[in-house]
């Protein structure tokens, strides 16, 4: 099944009597129990060779991951003599990894359209819970980072 093909919804409920599928999901267990699951899960799918994944959606893995990596390089250039360029390559490796990170997303908000609604609206959810996740941690780290600094500065005064 590609991703633009709509999945089909399940005809029946299934036997909550089948205790090998129906009972477990059906309650509700402890939320680090289910995030524990959910990643094993998460992994199980990801090993499985018979769920295909999109030739563009392999292209914009590897693009973020190379955003990363040069990104990363970009780090070190102060520390190799190349001061003067850093700011100029830092720009241009946070452009280039946000252009990949938009790419990544955007390739993924297509399967929305095709969950049930309840399916759908839990991943917006957790998209967004996620996203406001990475912006709190981003605005606490660069105040911690100018706590740090202020702290240094007084110090030294």
């Amino acid at each position: 099944m590609s991703a633009s093909e709509p999945l089909k919804p399940i005809e029946s409920e299934p036997n909550k009597a089948d205790t090998s599928t129906g009972e477990r999901e059906y309650k509700r267990i402890g939320q680090f129990a289910a995030c524990l699951e959910s990643f094993a899960h998460i992994r199980k799918a990801a090993a499985d060779k018979a769920i295909s994944i999109r030739e563009t959606d392999k292209q914009s893995v590897r693009l973020l991951r190379g955003s990363v990596l040069v990104a990363l390089m970009f780090l070190f250039l102060p520390l190799a003599g190349l001061s003067k360029y850093a700011i100029i390559c830092l720009t241009a490796a946070d452009t280039f990894f946000l252009i990949a990170l938009v790419i990544y997303i955007v390739g993924r908000f297509g399967i929305l359209r095709v969950m049930s609604p309840r399916h759908a609206l839990v991943c917006w959810q957790l998209m967004v819970g996620t996203s406001l996740f990475a912006v709190a941690l981003a605005i606490n780290g660069v105040f911690l980072l100018m706590m740090y600094l202020a702290l240094g500065h007084l110090l030294h005064q």
